[in-house]
């Protein structure tokens, strides 16, 4: 098994990313546009969005990250600053091979009860090598990989993990311009997964939004959250938010109020269907508060499909990744996000068919490496209301740990080894004319592990996300 999960923030000037990205300029970039130039524009394939995006070889993207809720005592006591969470600035720079990073609205909280406070991260400016994953280096370290791992979309997506295993990631969308919507777009998402060990009441797993444009106000409707088992949470609507250039680029800002718990949402959508928002889950006052049902955690998914999806087609393709698990490595401290590939040429030679793709994380978080194929992702029937939702997912994961054996949602593989199966949602895509797979399952494998808060059993509402591209 396997996780972690991410921090905390506080609003600054439009000024800070685009210092960062200045600086990076400095590091290496001269003569590369710091703008758009000649986007891929994707409206053919997506006719209900209207707009371009930056060019195939600079692009900026806006990210969601989810909050660390532990509890110290459960990592060993003493101060545990929040170091990261929230909304995230991320550029990337294929034809150099330069990066910048930055979490510039974060501004982290000791939950010792000290007034300490954490001053907003600097940006992480760097060079990166390889064609699939990029191995970050940053500048004036010899550690390749030592500031991370990033998964790009060239010009439209991008998954970032910001330093080691046990760092949550960032999934972002480009962010270069604000989008036109021709007709009213409908978004469905998964949630990043909670950290909270005693978390006790059941939080948003999936759901979907639809929204529509006028000049460069954005107007959000049928806003759905459910849980894992499919409870409808009943999220308050939200309120019209307005797109402009901000501290993280070109985004949606829908202001504080009761409506979001009086914390700033943050959304954006590429015009091939990528789709994020942040409801504030980074800033400090959150610190020392569990997440609600519906809030604050990172929203991410893609464009509903107009039409039913063929899903041998979507587990026969082939993605790269990363997986997601907060809760083992924030009581566990085990790795949490983790590079995987699903589908490709493995040790077992398997891939996908019908309705399951089997894959697995690269052998000591070397992407040089053959990933294994140990991990099934079963989607099971699509939604027949809703194209591109499948409600009845299963993943089944080695159980390393034995902590699912003789359990109702463990089992055993072909070879008898002990499994976990979870089960769970997926949102499922074809922005650009390649499927994205996002994929939220109940993770029930720390069920007997204790937690000293709350007298009982860790979260029985954990999660395991995934996140996969089609190559």
């Amino acid at each position: 098994m396997n996780r972690r999960y991410g921090q905390t923030t506080e609003k600054r000037s439009v000024s800070v990313s685009r210092l960062a990205l200045l600086l990076m300029t400095i590091a290496g970039l001269a003569g590369v546009g710091c703008g758009g130039g000649g986007g891929k524009s994707s409206t053919a394939d997506n006719p209900g969005v209207a707009g371009g995006s930056s060019s195939a070889q600079y692009a900026t993207y806006i990210g969601t990250q989810s909050v660390d809720w532990s509890n110290a005592r459960l990592i060993g006591g003493g101060d545990f600053p929040f170091r990261y969470g929230g909304a995230w600035t991320i550029a990337l720079d294929d034809s150099s091979k330069y990066f910048s990073y930055q979490n510039p609205v974060h501004e982290g909280s000791s939950i010792a009860g000290l007034p300490e406070t954490l001053p907003p991260l600097a940006p992480t400016l760097g060079s990166f090598t390889g064609s699939s994953f990029f191995s970050l280096t940053a500048n004036g370290s010899t550690t390749p990989g030592g500031a991370g791992y990033a998964l790009e979309v060239p010009g439209e997506a991008v998954v970032l993990r910001p330093g080691n295993d046990t760092t949550a990631p960032v999934v972002g969308v480009e962010t270069s311009n604000c989008l036109t919507l021709t007709k009213p777009t409908t978004y469905q998402f998964i949630s990043l997964g909670v950290s909270d060990p005693d978390a006790s009441t059941p939080f948003v797993a999936y759901g979907s939004v639809q929204a529509s444009t006028s000049g460069v106000t954005w107007n959000f409707s049928s806003l759905k959250m459910y849980a894992f088992d499919g409870t409808d949470l009943q999220p308050t609507p939200l309120p019209a938010g307005g797109c402009g250039e901000t501290a993280l680029g070109f985004a949606v800002s829908i202001a504080p109020g009761a409506a979001t718990n009086n914390l700033e949402v943050t959304a954006q959508a590429t015009s091939s269907g990528y789709f994020i928002m942040d409801q504030g889950q980074g800033e400090p006052s959150l610190f020392s508060e569990a997440p609600g049902p519906t809030g604050p955690l990172g929203l991410v998914g893609v464009e509903q499909p107009s039409s039913q999806l063929s899903t041998s087609a979507v587990t026969g393709a082939k993605y790269l990744g990363f997986e997601y698990d907060a809760i083992d490595d924030v009581v566990l401290g085990l790795p949490g996000t983790l590079p995987v590939a699903f589908g490709q040429a493995s040790a077992s030679g398997t891939s996908g068919s019908g309705t399951a793709i089997t894959g697995g994380a690269y052998p000591s978080d070397d992407v040089t490496q053959t990933p294994a194929a140990n991990i099934t992702i079963d989607l099971g029937t699509q939604d027949s209301a809703n194209n591109g939702l499948y409600k009845s997912v299963t993943v089944t994961v080695p159980d390393t740990s034995k902590a699912c054996v003789q359990r109702s949602y463990g089992g055993t593989d072909a070879n008898g080894n002990p499994t976990c199966i979870f089960k769970g949602e997926a949102v499922v895509g074809n922005p650009g004319g390649k499927y994205a797979i996002f994929v939220t399952v109940n993770d029930l494998s720390l069920q007997s592990y204790p937690s000293p808060d709350n007298g009982g059993s860790i979260t029985p509402y954990a999660a395991m996300d995934f996140f996969l591209y089609q190559q």
